[in-house]
């Protein structure tokens, strides 16, 4: 049925962070629906993004779009951190800089600022939603987070307008946030946090998450009656772009990364095992794109006989292109308490270019089942640099057989899953 949603989010093109992927491929494909698609986003001019990419502005070019105004610290963090008013901005990991000036700011930014430091948003969002909610009445309202802040904004219009639904999307969890697990917090911030985090849980009408992990770590912060409101929809990947995505010819074995990697991240196996190559590293490029952490790069550059290539900021046509070419795709996931509910922004993309994954993570987590269930490469621990040696010299020595069965991804691209967020927004309107 035809309904009129709202969503508020903070992250949205032109900003090129994995968050903006979800919600504006939710928003394109709702759209196509027949449904009333509204987004309530921050003016990109004002934003504290890191990168941006028009690439997906045409994903929502007939989406309408209401953009706020914000109040924010982190451009001058950035700038008092860095020199620069994007370099800086968090987005992954935390701050491993020995610097006592960038670690005390950091703590500043943890403490002073919560949820978190884009929270000044808030109230620009609010004063729009509460103008699309008088004017337009809106079947739903959507929230998502991060920043878990804009959760909060679902709170206050939940209690101003009680009869309208409301669903909480969370992409990342809040309290066990890598970059907000591993901050010094005060014992009142993480105190805080809890509360804000148990409000929106109990306050919201349904709870939408990315994996079954998630699932399962927010279920149980909630009464057992309540649990049924959490459900999970996959990240997805453009079967369309996917598809259209140039492959790039190549003479050599190429082992391509896509995506962020935070200095905090295990890669030492992963080193390990390529030095250990010897001279069959000649053979093989190792290309990097995106947020990669510079004492990797540092260590992979020191490899006899290695030839590295790092792509830095690349546009996603450009990454699908990559990830098509590559002969071994590798990702890696940091090690941390609750590591199990982790899937990478990219994960959907790297099973959909159906070339085989060496994956560094928790053996027993959500990504490690994605990629066994579609038969797209292996999982291995950290240290496992002898088992990750062997898988790279099968894929050199032999073509690896993939699952090529397209219905074994089809429930993964884009336009399904959004489908199955229409189907979720449906019931929720029912009750």
């Amino acid at each position: 049925m035809k309904k009129k949603v709202l969503i508020l989010t903070y992250y949205w093109p032109p900003d090129n962070s994995s968050g903006v992927q979800r919600w504006a491929y939710f928003a394109h494909f709702l759209h196509q629906m027949g449904n009333d698609i509204t987004v309530v986003t921050v003016n990109p001019k004002d934003a504290s993004y890191k990168n941006t990419d028009d690439s997906f502005m045409e994903l929502v070019s007939k989406i309408n779009v209401v953009q706020t105004s914000t109040l924010e610290p982190l451009k001058a963090y950035s700038l008092l951190t860095t020199g620069s008013t994007n370099n800086g901005i968090p987005r992954g990991g935390v701050n491993s800089s020995k610097s006592i000036f960038k670690k005390l700011a950091s703590m500043i930014k943890e403490n002073l600022f919560v949820p978190d430091a884009r929270v000044g948003w808030n109230r620009f969002a609010k004063e729009a939603a509460q103008d699309i909610i008088q004017r337009e009445m809106p079947d739903v309202v959507i929230t998502t987070g991060p920043p878990q802040s804009t959760h909060l904004v679902g709170v206050a219009l939940k209690k101003q307008f009680p009869k309208l639904k409301w669903l909480a999307d969370f992409r990342d969890p809040w309290i066990e946030l890598f970059s907000i697990d591993q901050a010094s917090k005060s014992a009142w911030a993480q105190n805080r946090n809890t509360k804000l985090e148990l409000s929106v849980l109990n306050t919201a009408d349904s709870i939408l998450t990315i994996g079954p992990s998630m699932q399962r770590l927010l279920q149980q912060k909630m009464p057992p009656a309540q649990q049924v409101k959490v459900r999970y929809i996959y990240n997805g990947f453009d079967d369309v772009k996917m598809d259209n995505a140039p492959i790039l010819p190549s003479d050599t074995f190429t082992i391509t990364f896509v995506g962020l990697m935070a200095d905090e991240y295990p890669y030492a196996g992963f080193v390990s095992a390529l030095k250990k190559l010897g001279d069959s590293a000649s053979k093989i490029k190792l290309i990097l794109a995106g947020n990669i952490a510079r004492k990797f790069i540092s260590e992979v550059n020191e490899i006899a006989n290695l030839e590295v290539d790092v792509k830095g900021f690349v546009s996603h046509e450009q990454s699908l292109s990559l990830m098509k070419s590559a002969s071994m795709l590798f990702t890696i996931l940091p090690s941390l308490p609750n590591d199990e509910i982790i899937i990478s922004g990219k994960m959907m993309e790297y099973i959909a270019a159906r070339k085989p994954i060496l994956c560094i993570g928790n053996q027993k987590g959500d990504a490690a089942a994605l990629i066994q269930e579609s038969n797209s490469g292996k999982t291995f621990d950290a240290q496992d640099s002898e088992e990750m040696l062997a898988f790279i010299q099968k894929c050199m020595q032999e073509e690896v057989v993939l699952n090529s069965d397209n219905q074994s991804i089809a429930p993964y691209s884009r336009k399904a899953t959004a489908v199955k967020l229409d189907q979720l927004l449906d019931e929720l309107l029912k009750k």
